[in-house]
This record gives C-alpha cells, structure tokens and sequence, in this order.
C-alpha cells in the first residue's frame, strides 16, 4: 500500500506537469505572433514608402519658390549683361568704322 507522501509527491509531479501544460498552451494562444505582426509592419511601410507626408510638400515648395528667384535673377542680370554687350559691341563697332 502506499503511503500518503507517495500521493503528495505524485500530486505535485501532476501540479508541475499540469502548470507546464497551461504555460505552453497559453503562449501557443497569442492571437498576434511576431511573425504576422512583422509581415503586417511590413505591409504598413511598404505603403508608406512612396508616400510624401505634408511636411515634404511643404518643404519643396518653399525650395522651388527659391530656385524660381534665383532662376529670375540670373535671368535679368543675363539680360541686362546682354544689353551691356551690345552697346559696347555697337560703340566698337562704330569707332571702327570711323576710323578712329
């Protein structure tokens, strides 16, 4: 016949496998596993990968309004540097003409 610490010592062997049992079904029950967290994170940045956020916006139109004054600038200072050419084209010119 056994004894009664024969049953405790199979009562707790029962108890211990019975916890392990429970811990590891409940990790298996994680409704979201790390793999399909990462697969859906990945989906998310592939999304937004090709998406400007209005801060970019923001920011290149205020890079292209300031290329469009530099591109006017050079403009008029090209124009005006034409203009200087002619004359002094024109002056040469006529001087040479003349002799002189």
């Amino acid at each position: 016949m056994k004894t009664l610490s024969d049953f405790y010592q199979l009562a707790i062997i029962a108890f211990i496998l019975a916890g392990v049992f429970i811990a590891w079904r409940a990790g298996q029950q994680n409704p979201e596993g790390t793999g399909r967290i990462a697969r859906r994170i990945s989906r998310v940045e592939q999304e937004l990968q090709g998406k400007a956020t209005t801060e970019d916006v923001a920011a290149l139109k205020a890079a292209l309004a300031r290329v469009d004054a530099n591109i006017a600038a050079e403009h008029e200072l090209n124009a005006r540097t034409f203009l200087a050419v002619t004359r002094i084209e024109s002056f040469l010119i006529e001087k040479a003409l003349k002799g002189e």
